[in-house]
């Protein structure tokens, strides 16, 4: 069974929710003593627990944060600029992380036609790689964008896939369930 200390997580989960401890123990089902262990950090906490907290409470930076913890899949922007910045804002941050991920484009381009052809120099390995992870700030930063604006719908990440699925699968973007 996977476990991760949860402690941040839900301490950021409560302010954001202006919750008690108590309150997400209801909420969720999971005994207080159960749940103040995983506040304080004494106790790491069952994914399937994180996803009974997550589903009582429907935070997408609870979600974002623990997915990456006990999955490691990306995670919003979760530091001061994430803290103090509007949706509008954040959009701004965005273009810049745009520009700097396209003014290495045409170069990765060449690179990954000459990848079908031939093997790459550690040059060639480290523009791509510079290339990628700047493309890695553009999403994380659009990824907290994403997350603000359904914050101020009342909409979580979930719902939004749900809604949008049969548009992808549409497209082709997606199989569907």
């Amino acid at each position: 069974m996977m476990r991760s200390n949860l402690k941040s997580e839900l301490d950021g989960l409560m302010a954001r929710k202006d919750l008690t401890q108590k309150e997400i123990a209801c909420e969720s089902g999971i005994p207080f003593s159960t749940l103040n262990g995983y506040t304080k950090g004494s106790q790491d906490c069952p994914i399937s627990k994180a996803a009974q907290i997550n589903n009582a409470v429907g935070d997408d930076w609870f979600a974002s944060d623990a997915g990456n913890k006990y999955l490691g899949t990306l995670k919003a922007l979760d530091g001061k600029v994430a803290e103090v910045l509007t949706p509008t804002e954040l959009d701004y941050l965005e273009d810049i992380e745009t520009r700097e991920r396209e003014e290495r484009r045409e170069q990765t381009k060449k690179l990954l036609i000459k990848s079908k052809l031939e093997p790459l120099n550690n040059e060639d390995r480290e523009d791509l790689e510079k290339y990628v992870m700047e493309f890695l700030d553009e999403i994380v930063v659009e990824l907290s964008i994403v997350f603000s604006i359904l914050k101020i719908l009342g909409m979580t990440v979930s719902e939004a896939f749900k809604k949008r699925m049969p548009h992808w699968v549409a497209k082709k973007y997606m199989k569907g369930e």
